[in-house]
């Protein structure tokens, strides 16, 4: 760890034979915890007042690394990115699993992830190219995979969301950083109606039989 005034390293670096190479590093939002990613298949939480381990590693990749990991906005979660395939979200208080997100077809390693500012939707890079999007309550999919990445066999690196929520940025293998926007997956109805207008009633009941028409469309 690093003072940004004064550039300096601050105490002595964390123990490296914890698990080999470091792939992430993430700061819990109250700054009390660091996570750390490993190539060996283990996230380490270290106490960064203290500079030692809280409790023992999380294992959370069955084969290969850990390639990333992050806090949810308060705090209550940790998601890791497995080298498996599997997105795994665990309990920062009590350090136990809450949840592994694995996609209907089985994909490549999940290279980053990231969580949405409202904490609602988790992103998660692939290495065969996709950005899935979970929903964190229901630990489901929040829509179809976005084609994020367009080099055969290419990986997406990474994903950001703005501080807003409305886009979410991919990096892609080829270069190219790609924009999406949010809206259509936290609140489609009211994207879709701000783009083509709202429908009159008879259409709704047109297209919509049985469906209640939501307010924001009237």
């Amino acid at each position: 760890m690093w003072d940004l005034a004064t550039r300096q390293a601050i105490g002595a670096p964390l123990p490296a034979d914890y698990g080999g190479g470091v792939n992430g590093v993430a700061f819990s939002p109250d700054g009390k915890l660091l996570a750390v990613a490993y190539s060996d298949g283990v996230v380490w939480l270290w106490n960064t007042a203290t500079r030692q381990a809280a409790g023992a590693p999380l294992r959370a990749a069955t084969t290969g690394g850990v390639n990333g990991v992050t806090f949810s906005p308060d705090g209550t979660l940790l998601a890791t990115a497995g080298d498996d395939g599997t997105v795994r979200l665990w309990n920062t208080a009590t350090r136990q699993a809450a949840g592994a997100l694995h996609p209907a077809e089985p994909g490549g390693g999940v290279q980053a992830v990231a969580f949405s500012p409202d904490g609602k939707l988790l992103a998660a890079a692939y290495s065969d190219g996709v950005v899935r999007l979970w929903n964190t309550a229901t630990r489901q999919a929040a829509g179809a995979p976005l084609p994020a990445g367009t080099v055969l066999g290419g990986s997406v690196s990474g994903v950001a969301f703005s501080p807003d929520g409305k886009l979410l940025a991919s990096a892609d293998a080829d270069g190219t950083v790609r924009t999406w926007p949010m809206p259509l997956f936290t609140d489609p109805y009211t994207a879709i109606c701000a783009d083509v207008g709202p429908p009159t009633k008879a259409e709704w009941t047109r297209y919509a039989p049985g469906e209640p028409q939501p307010s924001i469309c009237r």
